[in-house]
């Protein structure tokens, strides 16, 4: 039962973005701007002013978890890519895939069903937190440290996303008034996102062909799904952080393997196969391991 309530509503979803995909040919950038440009900087913004307290509290056990996760993951991706043996453009390939995971387009509708708006305003968080090393770290990586981390940090502050979360802060932080018409289209622009993520990711991986090293593959999917959920429920445990919050950090870093760092794959040629067929692998394979997280966590 908790794969049919939250789960295969959210491939059905995906299904419905990969049929959308495969027979009308869509302008995929012009579904993509809309979605990421438009509707999920409405999100962000409307779901940090609705955010009370108990979310403002949490950001410094997030912070302090996003850093962790983000240093513990790269050292394995580093340390399981010489095992593999993997060249440069391999190792980055395997190294996106594994450290970046899809706290967006699956993570979000994944903690709406599953823990409804409340967890959503964390959850709202945690993407926000994630996204930073997947504007800059990744793109180093795939850069192969071609690009220096000040030119990557830059870029990532000119994305709308990031615009919606000063904005946040300057009206929290100074308590300015919104009037309340203004908030609540703001608030239903943003309600599309969450649908709008979901059929980007299948239109996606209706354009994915699989291809690629299946060893490696394999050992990045087992990392995103398997050992992920075990490392978050540590570090949970060393940082303090319980309750709703402790689930949906847990939940939301379990997910497949980004659908981001596939761009940045193609455009510094760091073996984008690898990183196409990771991302269909890992987000096939969470059917099975995010149903088992989910009862864990006791959904």
């Amino acid at each position: 039962m908790v794969f049919v309530n939250i789960l295969l509503p959210i491939f059905l979803i995906i299904g419905s973005g990969v049929v959308f995909e495969r027979f009308k040919k869509p302008d995929f950038k012009s579904v993509s701007d809309l979605t990421l440009f438009f509707f999920t900087p409405c999100l962000i913004f409307a779901g940090l002013m609705k955010g009370g307290a108990a979310v403002v509290d949490f950001l410094p056990g997030a912070v302090a978890f996003m850093v962790a996760l983000t240093l513990i993951f790269w050292g394995l991706a580093l340390a399981c890519g010489r095992l593999l043996k993997l060249d440069s453009q391999r190792q980055s390939a395997f190294s996106l895939t594994t450290i970046m995971m899809n706290t967006g387009n699956y993570g979000l509708p994944l903690v709406l069903f599953a823990y409804g708006p409340e967890g959503l305003s964390y959850a709202v968080m945690v993407m926000v937190l994630f996204t930073f090393p997947l504007g800059t770290l990744a793109i180093y990586i795939a850069s192969r440290g071609r690009d220096r981390p000040a030119k990557a940090l830059l870029a990532m502050f000119k994305v709308p996303l990031f615009h919606a979360i000063i904005l946040a802060a300057i009206w929290r932080g100074f308590a300015l008034p919104l009037p309340e018409i203004i908030f609540k289209a703001i608030d239903i622009v943003g309600q599309a996102a969450i649908p709008g993520l979901l059929i980007l990711l299948g239109m996606q991986l209706g354009r994915t062909r699989f291809q690629g090293e299946l060893p490696a593959i394999s050992v990045s999917s087992f990392l995103r799904l398997v050992l992920s959920p075990i490392i978050a429920i540590l570090l949970c445990r060393l940082l303090g952080i319980q309750g709703l919050p402790r689930n949906v950090l847990i939940l939301q870093t379990s997910t497949p393997a980004a659908v981001i760092p596939l761009l940045y794959a193609v455009n510094y040629d760091a073996r984008p196969d690898m990183v196409a067929g990771t991302i269909f692998v890992s987000t096939i394979a969470s059917a099975l391991t995010l149903t088992f997280l989910l009862w864990f966590l006791g959904v």
